[in-house]
Parts: C-alpha cells; sequence; structure tokens
C-alpha cells in the first residue's frame, strides 16, 4: 500500500487515511496476540494455578478475576481517553461511525468513554499500567502517530485482557456448577460475595449463553478483525 502523502499528517482530516495504510502495513495491528497468550495472562493472576476444586478455591479464584478485572479496566479507561480525543479531533457527536472504524461496538465505545470520564486520576493505575504504558510508547513511536491510531491498538491490549478475564469467569462458572450438588449454596455465595441465589443463577446463565460449557468452540480466545479494504 502506497505511503499516504501530505505535509501535514497530523491533522485529525487523514486520520482515517492513516489508520488503513497503518493496518494494511502490519497486517492489521502491530500489537498481536492468541488463545496461547491469553492463557498466559490468565495464569500470570492466578500466580501459575490452573486446577481448582474447592470453596476454597472458588473464593481464591475470584479474587484472582476481580484483580484481573481492574486491570482490564484500566485498559479499557485508556482506550476510552484515546477514542474522546479522536472523537474531538474528528468531529463527530456519535460513536458508530469510530466504531466500525475500529472493530468495537458503539456500546464498547461509549462505555470505555464513561469509564474513562469517571475515572479518578489521583489513584494509582486508574489510567495506566506497564502494558498500556508499552502500547503508548509503541504508538508514540510511529511516523503517522494520531488518537485514533492509539485507540486501535489499545483495543486489541483491552480485548487481550478481557479475553483472559472470560477464562477466569468460564473456570469460576465451571467449578460452581461442579461443587453444587456437594455444597450448600450459602457457601458458594458467600465466596463469591454474592448476596442471593438468584443472582449466582443469573452469573451462571450469562456466562452459559455467552461462552458454553467447556469445550464450546465460543471459549477459544482469538483476535479478530473486519477484512482489509483492498
Amino acid at each position: 500500500m502506497p505511503l499516504p502523502l501530505g505535509s501535514t499528517r497530523m491533522e485529525p482530516a487523514h486520520w482515517i487515511d492513516d489508520l488503513a495504510w497503518h493496518r494494511q502495513v502490519y497486517k492489521q495491528s502491530k500489537f498481536r496476540w492468541d488463545g496461547t497468550e491469553a492463557l498466559l495472562v490468565a495464569t500470570e493472576f492466578t500466580g501459575g494455578r490452573q486446577d481448582f476444586r474447592t470453596v476454597a478455591d472458588l473464593r481464591e479464584l475470584e479474587v484472582y478475576r476481580l484483580t484481573l478485572s481492574e486491570y482490564t479496566t484500566t485498559c479499557q479507561r485508556a482506550l476510552g481517553l484515546a477514542l474522546q480525543e479522536a472523537r474531538n479531533g474528528l468531529g463527530t457527536s456519535d460513536w458508530e461511525g469510530i466504531a466500525a472504524l475500529l472493530d468495537l461496538s458503539a456500546v464498547d465505545c461509549s462505555t470505555s468513554s464513561y469509564f474513562a470520564r469517571w475515572g479518578d486520576p489521583r489513584i494509582a493505575g486508574q489510567f495506566s499500567n506497564p502494558q498500556v504504558r508499552r502500547i503508548r510508547k509503541m504508538c508514540a513511536g510511529f511516523f503517522f502517530a494520531s488518537p485514533l491510531l492509539l485507540a486501535w491498538e489499545l483495543s486489541q491490549l483491552w480485548k487481550l485482557y478481557r479475553a483472559a478475564e472470560e477464562l477466569l469467569e468460564d473456570t469460576l462458572v465451571d467449578l460452581v456448577v461442579e461443587l453444587q450438588p456437594h455444597v450448600h449454596t450459602s457457601d458458594l455465595l458467600h465466596a463469591l460475595h454474592t448476596t442471593t441465589a438468584v443472582g449466582l443463577s443469573n452469573r451462571i446463565n450469562s456466562q452459559r449463553h455467552e461462552r458454553g460449557p467447556a469445550g464450546d468452540p465460543r471459549r477459544t480466545p482469538r483476535q479478530q478483525f473486519s477484512p482489509l479494504s483492498i
């Protein structure tokens, strides 16, 4: 693909073309990951553990998941900041167009922006972490850097950590279902800090609807992209 032309590439008018060029050159994105890396991220947060069998294990697994969820949310806040800057620069009032450019949904964009808006910069880790800093440094080194391009690469990071979080949720729900015939429901509720059996049932049903039981192909994490324009 030809190099984008023009002497004022930092102008918002060029951001969309520059993103298309970037995706062509890097065969979609420079930050790449696969299912193995998603599993590695998940096990990093469990301290390497992959086997969970008891109610005590369930309690620990929920702590691991919550810690990973906080890290994932930091990635999403960073994405939200880039999305806000990209939308302001492009002069659009909605998320649909930007969402289509970035392989996101409008809900993804609005939620990320909301998290960024209500994050507290005085709290360490609210808007940055080592992985976010890595992506920001990488994107700052691009010749045609822009908030839109930064949002594209940060969205890949966020999707990786979200995939890892989903793997832990799968494991957690599988363990709950396995334990249900053998332990009191109150023990499960206490381990998960859930107040009602209905809430626990809704959590199980939501996971099964979105991801299915063990062996369901929807559980296989993968980095996905819309087709490139020729």
